[in-house]
């Protein structure tokens, strides 16, 4: 059985962040600095951990999110999540 793609977990984090966050779309690409570009702290990022369990099942550190600096560091953690690796 094959997981989500990289594009699809891309498409469910910036679907977070737009409805739960309010980040304007146009900031939300793989480049983007999760602190500095996004404004995200790090009660935002419990807060997308709790998000990301509810919609994946994954069990996500709040540490492994706290080292992410881009938004394409945030899906990296989840796909190897999601892939059953330890990040």
């Amino acid at each position: 059985m094959t997981g989500p793609t990289k594009d699809e977990v891309f498409a469910l984090v910036t679907g977070i962040l737009r409805s739960e966050f309010d980040v304007e779309e146009t900031l939300l690409r793989p480049e983007a600095l999760v602190r500095d570009q996004l404004d995200l702290d790090s009660l935002d990022a419990v807060d997308l951990v709790a998000r990301l369990e509810e919609e994946t099942g994954l069990k996500v550190t709040g540490d492994a999110l706290a080292n992410a600096k881009t938004l394409d560091d945030v899906v990296r953690i989840v796909l190897a999540g999601l892939a059953g690796s330890s990040d």
